[in-house]
């Protein structure tokens, strides 16, 4: 089964201020019942961390495809699907 991962940050608050410290990648394939995996300095990273987690995942048996992951956001099309 492919699994989804979540990028969400790691916060703090002081006052009436709110920090962030880092990201972490959180498993939300069951909503009520996350996971956390992994937690990171910058968001880039854990973005890549998230990316991989699917990717490897997708990669296991009676996983269906993702085709609107990672598509290349200059196409206005890209990720969306059209039926006539």
């Amino acid at each position: 089964m492919t699994h989804v991962a979540r990028v969400e940050p790691i916060t703090h608050k002081r006052g009436d201020k709110l920090f962030i410290s880092g990201w972490r990648v959180v498993d939300v394939t069951v909503p009520d019942a996350p996971q956390e995996l992994s937690q990171h300095e910058n968001e880039p990273q854990a973005i890549e961390a998230a990316r991989n987690f699917e990717a490897k995942t997708a990669q296991e048996l009676d996983s269906s495809p993702d085709d609107t992951q990672d598509y290349d956001a200059s196409d206005p099309q890209a990720g969306k699907r059209f039926s006539r």
